[in-house]
């Protein structure tokens, strides 16, 4: 028996980990368009793992592969994608801003200190 039950106190929730991820899921599908073309990408909360570590690998055909299966990636590809496209798609649909850094990727600006105190 916990310490909590002992004294009679309510033991704390349990932490339902598929609940949240799914309302996490919600989230709205990062649409975009080539030549003309619609396509959408699903939310991030909702990439598979190997995906993520695809994009933190710099395997960024293999993760947009996984993302939008293999038929809509060629035709992608027929349709002339370049890896300057991709990269932009990646960056667009924010995979950089959930902490994951492409390959060749300007190093992010580190923000200068302001002095708050005046010299004498």
């Amino acid at each position: 028996m916990s310490p909590a039950h002992a004294n009679g106190d309510t033991p704390p929730p349990v932490f339902d980990l598929e609940a949240a991820a799914a309302a996490e899921a919600e989230a709205a599908p990062f649409a975009f368009a080539y030549k003309g073309k619609p396509y959408e990408l699903p939310s991030m909360a909702g990439w598979p793992l190997t995906t993520v570590r695809a994009v933190a690998q710099g395997n960024l055909e293999d993760a947009l592969a996984e993302l939008i299966g293999p038929g809509t990636y060629e035709q992608l590809c027929d349709d002339g994608l370049t890896i300057g496209e991709l990269t932009a798609l990646f960056r667009g649909a924010g995979a950089t801003q959930a902490g994951l850094s492409l390959p060749n990727s300007a190093q992010r600006a580190r923000r200068a200190s302001t002095r708050t105190s005046k010299r004498r």
